[in-house]
């Protein structure tokens, strides 16, 4: 089982001008940054990697908001109900002639149409 997290908006570490600013240039609309500065602590985003969270918090802080990232639970990998491995995507072909998605083999299993390879 693999660690999710979600990150924690706790206030302001700079003039709040200065951080709507920063939160505005990376495209957050300005009445989220309002809500957020309002209602801390809050909760901005959850069900991410670590990794995804410090990247996350990194950005928030980098604009003057102090975070804390907080452990939110524990995903199981995604396994196929059966144990089986699901194919990737790359490995399906669609039938030029008939249309049929299928795993791609040498003829469409319908019309017998060459799959590319």
């Amino acid at each position: 089982m693999e660690k999710i997290y979600r990150v924690v908006f706790q206030g302001l570490v700079v003039e709040e001008a200065a951080f709507r600013e920063r939160m505005s240039d990376m495209g957050v609309p300005s009445e989220v940054v309002a809500r957020l500065v309002r209602s801390a602590p809050v909760e901005m985003k959850r069900d991410l990697s670590l990794r995804d969270a410090r990247a996350y918090a990194e950005a928030v802080q980098g604009a003057g908001g102090k975070v804390a990232i907080q452990e939110h639970g524990r995903v199981e990998e995604e396994r196929h109900p059966d144990g089986e491995e699901i194919p990737p995507l790359g490995a399906f072909a669609e039938c030029p002639e008939c249309g049929m998605k299928q795993l791609r083999k040498g003829r469409c299993e319908r019309c017998g149409c060459p799959l590319e390879p």
